[in-house]
């Protein structure tokens, strides 16, 4: 029994010293020595980096902004502001287009929308949606994906006990279209059928905006009657889903990978690669030494009579 419980003991002590050994490696090696790690609750890891030098190149530079409490992360130096960064996607802030009007159809306040992520290795992600919210209204999406493109959505609804309230963007006084892939820049403007002046009392705002699917849920007449608390919401709750790859349009056959020691390299299919650990390892497969630490399990029981 003793010469068991030893070898339980010691199997589990080689465990535990693997582990904490692949956490330390794994922990060493999310930046270049000396660059920042954190921006207020985001963590960042190469090929992104906070100041010069800390980056794969100058497209993975970001600025973490220390005058916000707590501090906020952007894209290079400009104000794309970053809610949260993967393997694969960055979710940005969102931006909501809108027109208001008065009940004689006059407008009363507007602004247009847009994004601009050309020179980038970033591209809008599929999951994203185009919507418009409104009963009168139409809104327009134009961009470029290495060609042009123009795309249109129309909300309609003459009455506010028309429109349903169970989540769903159905087409009335909502309404939702895709996007195309590698979709890199666009802009969006709001724009209406009758200047409002058949639903104003419950819809003064028509609004429209790019953002992430899963995240939106219509909140029917509420969302129409009250403009204000929709943009607040949105802007708080829906992101904008970003794609990111390394080697701009090239393949992994076609490029010097950037993958580093027990990794792999992945075509994306909007052009460019990934680099992904090996199973069973962990850390940066962009940074040396890359992914280490294999950690094994051991299931052990243990039968006394």
């Amino acid at each position: 029994m003793l010469l068991l419980l030893t070898f339980v003991l010691t199997l589990m002590s080689l465990s535990e010293g693997n582990f904490a050994s692949a956490t330390a490696i794994t922990m060493s090696n999310i930046a270049r020595p000396g660059c920042l790690t954190q921006c207020g609750n985001l963590t960042v890891q190469y090929p992104f980096g906070i100041g010069k030098g800390c980056s794969l190149d100058e497209s993975f530079d970001l600025t973490c902004n220390l005058t916000y409490k707590p501090p906020k992360l952007f894209i290079g130096s400009g104000n794309i502001e970053i809610y949260s960064i993967s393997d694969s996607e960055m979710r940005i802030y969102n931006r909501v287009a809108y027109k208001c009007y008065k009940a004689s159809g006059n407008v009363t306040d507007e602004l247009d929308a847009w994004t601009n992520l050309e020179n980038t290795p970033f591209t809008f992600s599929q999951k994203n949606k185009f919507t418009v919210i409104g009963c009168d209204d139409f809104a327009l999406i134009g961009g470029t994906t290495g060609a042009e493109f123009t795309s249109g959505c129309l909300g309609a609804c003459s009455n506010a006990n028309d429109v349903p309230d169970d989540g769903y963007c159905s087409g009335i006084g909502c309404c939702q279209t895709a996007i195309p892939k590698g979709l890199k820049f666009y802009q969006t403007t709001v724009l209406t059928i009758d200047n409002h002046t058949a639903v104003q009392s419950f819809n003064p705002c028509g609004l429209a905006f790019l953002g992430e699917e899963d995240s939106f849920q219509f909140g029917g007449a509420r969302d129409l009657y009250n403009a204000t608390e929709f943009y607040d919401r949105t802007i708080a709750s829906v992101p904008v889903v970003v794609d990111w790859v390394i080697g701009g349009n090239s393949s992994c056959a076609q490029a010097n990978t950037e993958c580093k020691g027990n990794s792999f390299c992945s075509d994306a299919d909007i052009g460019g690669y990934r680099c992904s650990c090996n199973k069973g390892y962990e850390g940066n497969p962009y940074l040396d030494p890359g992914c280490q630490g294999q950690i094994f399990n051991f299931k052990i029981k243990l039968y006394i009579h």
